[in-house]
């Protein structure tokens, strides 16, 4: 490919008027070129030898720019145009449209978590809101603005990952490490553990397997009755209080 291009270069420059005149000082509309030269079929040998006596003629011809130009325009799937081959205009192509897409933005680089955090927030309705980018760089690591948060405003490094503990979007105020939902469901075990047990109902029946115990006669019974309920109604929604009959 590079061979093709340095070839190009060495062209006379398209100087013809724009539209299809270039086409009357190209090559290969001599009558002493075979057309169907420049439309070899499939991949066997023979096409790739067609395909090089094409492309040795378009490295001859005053308007392969202009060839070239109208093909990758045009978008010609077939035959050697330009001196190229529809597999090389569509490599062309997709390079050229590679370079025009916008590049992403950098990261933002920041010394200290500290510095992240107060240059990327935004105090907003009793939260602080990320104003920033998805990620920054502090000291060569990328941070999620949670993570930066966290670190700029405790004590402790995260235990596993750090997550919202709120609904605002994009708040960074509010936020849990692992340390916290252990101890949240700990917490709420042992709650559930001293509620006081109403025996011969659904609840009852739950708060029996919380404790690791086995179900009481009538607590089993309830989770039954439940049970076939559900089955025999189709709903999906359970009975959280049931008597046992």
């Amino acid at each position: 490919m590079t061979a093709i291009f340095s070839t190009l270069t060495k062209q006379v420059p398209d100087t013809l008027e724009r539209g299809d005149r270039w086409r009357e000082q190209a090559l290969c509309a001599n009558d002493a070129y075979d057309p169907e030269t420049w439309f070899p079929v499939g991949e066997s040998p023979a096409a790739q030898q067609q395909t090089a006596d094409a492309k040795a003629v378009c490295y001859q011809c005053p308007v392969i720019d202009a060839c070239l130009r109208w093909a990758t325009e045009t978008r010609q799937d077939n035959g050697v145009w330009g001196g190229l081959s529809e597999k090389e205009r569509t490599s062309l192509r997709r390079r050229k449209a590679r370079a025009a897409a916008p590049k992403p933005a950098a990261t933002p680089v920041f010394e200290t978590y500290r510095s992240a955090y107060d240059s990327l927030t935004l105090a907003v309705d009793g939260h602080i809101k990320w104003t920033g980018a998805n990620e920054v760089r502090i000291n060569g690591t990328r941070r999620s603005p949670n993570q930066v948060a966290w670190r700029a405003t405790r004590d402790r490094a995260p235990v596993g990952q750090v997550l919202a503990d709120c609904d605002h979007d994009g708040c960074v105020q509010h936020l849990t490490d692992q340390t916290i939902r252990d101890q949240r469901a700990r917490q709420w075990a042992e709650q559930a553990a001293l509620k006081p047990m109403k025996c011969g109902t659904v609840n009852g029946y739950k708060a029996h397997r919380n404790r690791g115990e086995t179900a009481c006669p009538a607590c089993q019974q309830a989770k039954t009755d439940e049970v076939r309920s559900l089955r025999n109604t189709g709903t999906t929604k359970p009975l959280t209080e049931r008597s046992a009959a």
